[in-house]
Protein backbone atom coordinates (compact mmCIF):
# COMPACT_ATOMS: atom_id res chain seq x y z
CA UNK A 1 0.00 0.00 0.00
CA UNK A 2 2.64 2.43 0.76
CA UNK A 3 4.68 1.27 -1.80
CA UNK A 4 1.29 2.24 -4.45
CA UNK A 5 1.41 5.63 -2.44
CA UNK A 6 4.81 6.78 -3.51
CA UNK A 7 4.32 5.67 -7.14
CA UNK A 8 1.66 7.41 -7.68
CA UNK A 9 3.36 10.52 -5.85
CA UNK A 10 6.19 9.84 -7.64
CA UNK A 11 3.73 9.69 -11.09
CA UNK A 12 1.93 13.24 -9.90
CA UNK A 13 5.55 14.95 -9.66
CA UNK A 14 6.80 13.67 -13.14
CA UNK A 15 3.65 15.11 -14.47
CA UNK A 16 3.86 18.59 -13.20
CA UNK A 17 7.73 18.32 -14.29
CA UNK A 18 6.72 17.51 -17.76
CA UNK A 19 3.59 19.67 -17.84
CA UNK A 20 6.67 22.93 -17.11
CA UNK A 21 8.69 21.67 -19.89
CA UNK A 22 5.47 21.87 -22.02
CA UNK A 23 5.23 25.18 -21.31
CA UNK A 24 8.29 25.89 -21.53
CA UNK A 25 8.93 24.71 -24.95
CA UNK A 26 5.66 25.85 -26.58
CA UNK A 27 7.23 29.33 -25.65
CA UNK A 28 10.45 28.83 -27.45
CA UNK A 29 8.46 27.45 -30.32
CA UNK A 30 6.43 30.66 -30.46
CA UNK A 31 9.21 32.47 -30.40
CA UNK A 32 10.98 31.07 -32.72
CA UNK A 33 7.84 31.47 -35.28
CA UNK A 34 7.55 34.85 -34.62
CA UNK A 35 11.36 35.33 -35.29
CA UNK A 36 10.85 33.26 -38.53
CA UNK A 37 7.87 35.59 -39.63
CA UNK A 38 9.82 38.75 -38.73
CA UNK A 39 12.76 37.32 -40.96
CA UNK A 40 10.33 36.00 -43.94
CA UNK A 41 10.69 32.70 -43.06
CA UNK A 42 7.69 32.18 -42.50
CA UNK A 43 3.98 33.28 -42.33
CA UNK A 44 1.47 33.67 -39.66
CA UNK A 45 -1.88 31.58 -39.93
CA UNK A 46 -3.81 34.74 -40.96
CA UNK A 47 -7.56 32.60 -40.53
CA UNK A 48 -6.69 31.25 -37.15
CA UNK A 49 -5.34 34.50 -35.95
CA UNK A 50 -9.00 36.10 -36.55
CA UNK A 51 -10.52 33.44 -35.00
CA UNK A 52 -8.26 33.76 -31.98
CA UNK A 53 -8.82 37.06 -32.03
CA UNK A 54 -12.81 36.74 -32.01
CA UNK A 55 -12.37 33.85 -29.03
CA UNK A 56 -10.31 35.38 -27.04
CA UNK A 57 -12.51 39.01 -27.90
CA UNK A 58 -15.11 39.60 -29.14
CA UNK A 59 -16.95 36.32 -27.42
CA UNK A 60 -16.15 38.01 -24.22
CA UNK A 61 -16.77 41.67 -24.68
CA UNK A 62 -20.37 41.50 -23.81
CA UNK A 63 -19.53 39.83 -20.14
CA UNK A 64 -17.07 42.56 -19.59
CA UNK A 65 -19.21 45.09 -20.14
CA UNK A 66 -22.08 44.16 -18.55
CA UNK A 67 -19.64 43.09 -15.08
CA UNK A 68 -17.51 46.19 -15.37
CA UNK A 69 -20.72 48.87 -15.78
CA UNK A 70 -21.53 47.01 -12.77
CA UNK A 71 -18.77 47.25 -11.19
CA UNK A 72 -18.88 50.99 -11.86
CA UNK A 73 -21.96 51.08 -10.85
CA UNK A 74 -21.67 49.11 -6.94
CA UNK A 75 -18.24 51.95 -7.50
CA UNK A 76 -20.41 54.70 -7.68
CA UNK A 77 -23.17 53.82 -5.19
CA UNK A 78 -20.15 52.66 -2.64
CA UNK A 79 -18.82 55.56 -2.82
CA UNK A 80 -22.07 57.63 -2.15
CA UNK A 81 -22.76 56.26 0.36
CA UNK A 82 -19.68 56.99 2.12
CA UNK A 83 -19.52 60.29 1.24
CA UNK A 84 -23.13 61.81 2.21
CA UNK A 85 -21.60 60.28 5.79
CA UNK A 86 -18.33 62.35 5.60
CA UNK A 87 -16.59 64.91 3.86
CA UNK A 88 -13.45 63.38 2.95
CA UNK A 89 -14.38 62.64 -1.11
CA UNK A 90 -10.87 62.25 -2.61
CA UNK A 91 -9.73 60.06 0.43
CA UNK A 92 -12.49 57.39 -0.78
CA UNK A 93 -12.17 57.98 -4.29
CA UNK A 94 -8.98 57.12 -4.73
CA UNK A 95 -8.18 53.87 -3.02
CA UNK A 96 -11.60 52.52 -4.88
CA UNK A 97 -10.39 53.79 -8.41
CA UNK A 98 -6.84 52.08 -7.55
CA UNK A 99 -9.02 48.86 -6.86
CA UNK A 100 -10.99 48.70 -9.97
CA UNK A 101 -8.49 49.65 -11.97
CA UNK A 102 -5.53 47.57 -10.49
CA UNK A 103 -7.14 44.53 -9.36
CA UNK A 104 -10.85 44.12 -10.44
CA UNK A 105 -10.45 44.63 -14.00
CA UNK A 106 -7.33 42.93 -14.41
CA UNK A 107 -8.33 40.04 -12.69
CA UNK A 108 -11.52 39.91 -14.44
CA UNK A 109 -10.35 40.00 -17.91
CA UNK A 110 -7.82 36.87 -16.74
CA UNK A 111 -10.73 35.12 -15.99
CA UNK A 112 -12.97 35.40 -18.89
CA UNK A 113 -9.55 34.98 -21.22
CA UNK A 114 -8.87 31.59 -18.99
CA UNK A 115 -12.42 30.37 -18.99
CA UNK A 116 -13.09 31.14 -23.23
CA UNK A 117 -9.68 31.18 -25.20
CA UNK A 118 -7.67 29.07 -22.90
CA UNK A 119 -10.21 26.40 -22.40
CA UNK A 120 -10.42 26.21 -26.14
CA UNK A 121 -6.81 26.30 -26.56
CA UNK A 122 -6.60 23.28 -24.77
CA UNK A 123 -9.52 21.16 -25.89
CA UNK A 124 -8.03 21.72 -29.40
CA UNK A 125 -4.64 20.57 -28.37
CA UNK A 126 -5.84 17.26 -26.83
CA UNK A 127 -8.43 17.15 -29.86
CA UNK A 128 -5.84 17.01 -31.97
CA UNK A 129 -3.65 14.15 -30.21
CA UNK A 130 -6.86 12.29 -29.34
CA UNK A 131 -7.75 11.86 -33.09
CA UNK A 132 -4.58 11.39 -34.40
CA UNK A 133 -4.51 14.33 -36.42
CA UNK A 134 -0.56 15.41 -34.86
CA UNK A 135 0.59 12.71 -36.72
CA UNK A 136 -0.43 14.21 -39.86
CA UNK A 137 0.89 17.65 -39.05
CA UNK A 138 4.32 16.19 -38.09
CA UNK A 139 4.14 13.99 -41.55
CA UNK A 140 3.62 17.88 -43.10
CA UNK A 141 6.02 19.23 -41.93
CA UNK A 142 4.13 21.60 -38.98
CA UNK A 143 4.79 21.57 -35.84
CA UNK A 144 1.56 21.05 -33.75
CA UNK A 145 2.17 23.96 -30.96
CA UNK A 146 3.34 26.15 -33.96
CA UNK A 147 0.27 25.38 -35.50
CA UNK A 148 -2.10 25.63 -32.70
CA UNK A 149 -0.46 27.81 -30.44
CA UNK A 150 1.57 30.08 -33.12
CA UNK A 151 -1.45 32.23 -33.93
CA UNK A 152 -3.16 32.21 -30.86
CA UNK A 153 -0.93 33.63 -28.29
CA UNK A 154 -0.49 37.03 -29.80
CA UNK A 155 -4.57 37.11 -30.29
CA UNK A 156 -4.55 36.44 -26.66
CA UNK A 157 -2.47 39.31 -25.60
CA UNK A 158 -3.68 41.70 -27.75
CA UNK A 159 -7.31 41.28 -26.80
CA UNK A 160 -6.15 41.17 -23.33
CA UNK A 161 -4.82 44.30 -23.01
CA UNK A 162 -8.07 45.92 -25.38
CA UNK A 163 -10.47 44.40 -22.98
CA UNK A 164 -8.57 45.76 -19.87
CA UNK A 165 -8.59 49.41 -21.01
CA UNK A 166 -12.70 49.15 -22.42
CA UNK A 167 -13.22 47.16 -19.31
CA UNK A 168 -11.59 50.08 -16.99
CA UNK A 169 -13.39 53.02 -19.22
CA UNK A 170 -16.61 50.99 -19.17
CA UNK A 171 -16.05 51.03 -14.84
CA UNK A 172 -15.07 54.02 -14.14
CA UNK A 173 -17.53 55.93 -16.99
CA UNK A 174 -20.36 54.01 -14.82
CA UNK A 175 -18.89 55.65 -11.71
CA UNK A 176 -19.11 58.89 -12.47
CA UNK A 177 -22.24 58.99 -14.04
CA UNK A 178 -23.28 57.28 -10.63
CA UNK A 179 -21.96 59.51 -8.89
CA UNK A 180 -23.00 63.01 -11.27
CA UNK A 181 -26.29 61.93 -11.48
CA UNK A 182 -27.51 59.87 -7.79
CA UNK A 183 -24.56 61.87 -5.26
CA UNK A 184 -24.28 65.03 -6.77
CA UNK A 185 -20.26 65.11 -6.86
CA UNK A 186 -18.82 67.57 -9.19
CA UNK A 187 -16.88 66.09 -12.19
CA UNK A 188 -13.89 67.72 -11.35
CA UNK A 189 -13.59 66.16 -7.97
CA UNK A 190 -13.68 62.32 -9.79
CA UNK A 191 -11.57 63.71 -12.39
CA UNK A 192 -9.05 65.04 -9.37
CA UNK A 193 -9.07 61.31 -7.47
CA UNK A 194 -8.45 59.91 -10.99
CA UNK A 195 -4.99 61.68 -11.57
CA UNK A 196 -4.31 61.07 -7.72
CA UNK A 197 -5.56 57.24 -8.10
CA UNK A 198 -3.99 56.31 -11.46
CA UNK A 199 -0.10 57.39 -11.82
CA UNK A 200 2.18 56.73 -15.52
CA UNK A 201 3.46 53.84 -13.47
CA UNK A 202 0.26 51.98 -11.91
CA UNK A 203 -1.45 52.11 -15.69
CA UNK A 204 1.93 50.60 -16.68
CA UNK A 205 1.28 47.57 -14.04
CA UNK A 206 -2.44 47.52 -14.29
CA UNK A 207 -2.46 47.07 -18.48
CA UNK A 208 1.21 44.69 -17.95
CA UNK A 209 -1.32 42.18 -15.82
CA UNK A 210 -3.77 40.96 -18.31
CA UNK A 211 -0.63 40.70 -21.10
CA UNK A 212 0.96 38.73 -18.59
CA UNK A 213 -2.10 36.44 -17.40
CA UNK A 214 -2.50 36.10 -21.23
CA UNK A 215 0.81 34.27 -21.74
CA UNK A 216 0.15 31.86 -19.01
CA UNK A 217 -2.95 31.15 -19.59
CA UNK A 218 -1.70 30.31 -23.42
CA UNK A 219 1.11 28.23 -22.26
CA UNK A 220 -1.07 26.31 -19.52
CA UNK A 221 -3.56 25.31 -22.38
CA UNK A 222 -1.00 23.76 -24.32
CA UNK A 223 0.64 21.90 -21.77
CA UNK A 224 -2.27 20.23 -20.42
CA UNK A 225 -3.85 19.68 -23.81
CA UNK A 226 -0.78 18.02 -24.82
CA UNK A 227 -0.82 16.27 -21.78
CA UNK A 228 -4.40 14.67 -22.00
CA UNK A 229 -2.77 12.05 -24.20
CA UNK A 230 -4.83 10.09 -27.10
CA UNK A 231 -7.70 9.04 -24.57
CA UNK A 232 -11.07 10.85 -25.57
CA UNK A 233 -11.94 11.75 -21.79
CA UNK A 234 -8.70 13.68 -21.81
CA UNK A 235 -10.39 16.19 -23.91
CA UNK A 236 -12.62 17.45 -21.00
CA UNK A 237 -9.75 17.01 -18.09
CA UNK A 238 -7.65 19.68 -20.19
CA UNK A 239 -10.40 21.92 -20.55
CA UNK A 240 -11.10 21.19 -16.42
CA UNK A 241 -7.40 21.36 -15.59
CA UNK A 242 -6.33 24.53 -17.93
CA UNK A 243 -9.26 26.45 -16.20
CA UNK A 244 -8.38 25.36 -12.92
CA UNK A 245 -4.38 25.90 -13.64
CA UNK A 246 -5.04 29.63 -15.30
CA UNK A 247 -7.10 30.70 -12.63
CA UNK A 248 -4.56 29.56 -9.90
CA UNK A 249 -1.88 31.23 -11.87
CA UNK A 250 -3.63 34.39 -12.64
CA UNK A 251 -4.16 34.54 -8.94
CA UNK A 252 -0.91 33.93 -7.60
CA UNK A 253 1.02 35.90 -10.33
CA UNK A 254 -1.07 39.17 -8.88
CA UNK A 255 -0.31 38.14 -5.12
CA UNK A 256 3.58 38.46 -6.45
CA UNK A 257 2.14 41.80 -8.27
CA UNK A 258 0.75 43.33 -4.78
CA UNK A 259 3.79 41.46 -2.45
CA UNK A 260 6.19 42.82 -4.79
CA UNK A 261 8.62 45.91 -3.23
CA UNK A 262 7.88 48.35 -6.15
CA UNK A 263 4.21 47.61 -6.12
Amino acid sequence: MAKRSTQRATHLRLGRLQRIGLAGLTLKLCAQLYLDIVRGRAQLDLPAFAAALRQAGLSVLPALSLVAAAAGFILGHQASQILANIDLPRAILVPLIYAVVMELIPLLVGVLVAGRAGVALATRQAALISSGQVDGLLVSGLNPIQFTTGPVLPAMLAMSFALAVWGSLVALGAALAWLVVFADVPPYLFRDALRQALGPSTIAEALSKPLIFALLIALIATSQGIAAGRDVAGIGRAATDTMIGAVTAILLIDLAFVLSPWS
